[in-house]
């Protein structure tokens, strides 16, 4: 072989060698072991669970209304002479608000006056009538006596040939004329209760027509009906005012409400407690202004766009700075609840699910959810309560998307729940 050949062949032999080689070793030598699957730890934070008795607090938005808003209107027609009322003013019972020239009221009180005192002359009249005709019908029936005994005495003239024909026909005429008169007398005193009684009708509507006039002539001052404040005013001097048209709107404001909706898990239970008197009382703070309120009843329907029913509170202090329609929210107080836990609100899942560590592991659990619950540091909890959870326990208080029974977690920091 030539020298040059074996000096080209001599690498390709070592490579092949070096590939076998490999190849044999890779073949006989030992397996390595597969690698251990390790299961992954959540760190999370943890609450140290102490049941106690707390008293829970619900947060409620609403707004402020009046039990009385009134929107005041003309009641009489006629030119507007003055509006001392301003928007936003407050007003005492009885102060003027608007004042409607009274000139026209005035007139037509006088006429209507000048109408009665006419039918009171009227009655008058058919007294004097009624006892006129009384007096006259007595005479008159003396007359028809007298007529009745001259026909008997022209009859019996008559039959002696004493006295003529046309005598005893005059006498006859005389009887009639005195017993037409008397039957006319006698309907007349029959009439005159029925006529009184038409007079005194007709003197009983114009004495209504002129107290209305009185009354109406008297509104022509608006006063205000109550103590309040002013919201709007809709008229200015020289305008003219019908019956109907509104003058000002205002309400009162020793009877102030805040209408809150109520949640719809809460609806039975303030019932119960309305129905057995329990006091409900709420605060809010309105502009710096701390306002007492009382849940004192349930409307009486859900309205459109609400979830729930809309609870009514009375203010009880503090409302006089508070404006009409001003939002307010309001932190009702209820009733203290024993074996309660106050907890984060990142320990809840959903509404009702807490998780309890085991082991290292979760455990859900179901509880009540009782409200809110503010501490002495002023934070909000969430209030709960569940007979399987017992004092110190752990609760994580961490938001875990993938929180399900049996997740291993690590608690990193724990806490007290109180």
């Amino acid at each position: 072989m030539p020298r040059a050949l074996r000096r080209a062949l001599l690498p390709v032999l070592i490579l092949a060698v070096a590939v076998v080689g490999f190849m044999v070793l890779r073949a006989t030598g030992p397996e390595a072991p597969p690698p251990e699957a390790s299961e992954r730890t959540w760190p999370v934070q943890g609450v140290t669970a102490e049941p106690g008795t707390h008293r829970p607090g619900v947060i409620l938005n609403g707004r402020s209304r009046s039990a009385r808003d009134a929107q005041l209107r003309a009641a009489v027609e006629g030119e507007i002479e003055a509006v001392p009322a301003r928007a936003g003013q407050r007003v005492a019972a009885g102060d003027t608000l608007v004042q409607i020239d009274p000139r026209e009221a005035r007139l037509l009180l006088d006429q209507r006056e000048a109408e009665r005192r006419e039918l009171e002359g009227a009655v008058e009249s058919e007294e004097l009538r009624a006892r006129f005709d009384r007096e006259a019908l007595q005479r008159e029936r003396e007359l028809l006596a007298i007529a009745e005994r001259g026909l008997e005495r022209a009859r019996d003239l008559r039959e002696r040939n004493l006295g003529s024909e046309s005598d005893l026909d005059a006498a006859r005429e005389r009887l009639q004329q005195a017993s037409i008169t008397v039957d006319n007398r006698e309907q007349a005193v029959a009439d005159a209760p029925m006529r009184r009684a038409q007079a005194e009708a007709r003197l009983a509507r114009a004495r209504a027509a002129e107290s209305q006039a009185e009354i109406d002539l008297e509104r022509t001052t608006i006063r205000a009906p109550f103590d309040a404040r002013i919201v709007e005013v809709d008229v200015a001097a020289g305008e003219r005012a019908r019956p109907g048209d509104p003058l000002l709107r205002l309400f009162a404001v020793d009877d102030l409400e805040i209408r809150a909706s109520l949640p719809e898990h809460l609806i039975a239970r303030v019932e119960r407690l309305l129905q057995g008197d329990t006091p409900l009382p709420a605060r809010a703070q309105v502009a710096g202004h701390t306002v007492e309120t009382e849940l004192v009843r349930l409307e009486g329907e859900t309205r459109a766009g609400d979830a729930g029913m809309r609870g009514v509170f009375e203010v009880r202090s503090g409302g006089e700075q508070l404006p009409l329609n001003r939002f307010v929210e309001l932190r009702l107080q209820l009733p203290e609840e024993p074996d309660s836990l106050a907890v984060p609100f990142e320990s809840l899942f959903g509404r009702d699910r807490v998780f309890r560590v085991v082991d290292g592991r979760l455990e859900s659990l179901q509880v009540e959810r009782l409200g809110d619950f503010i501490d002495a540091d002023g934070n909000t909890l969430a209030l709960i309560r569940s007979d399987a959870i017992a004092a110190g326990d752990t609760l994580i208080a961490t938001r875990l998307p993938n929180a399900v029974d049996g997740l291993r977690v690590e608690v990193e920091q724990q806490d007290s729940g109180r």
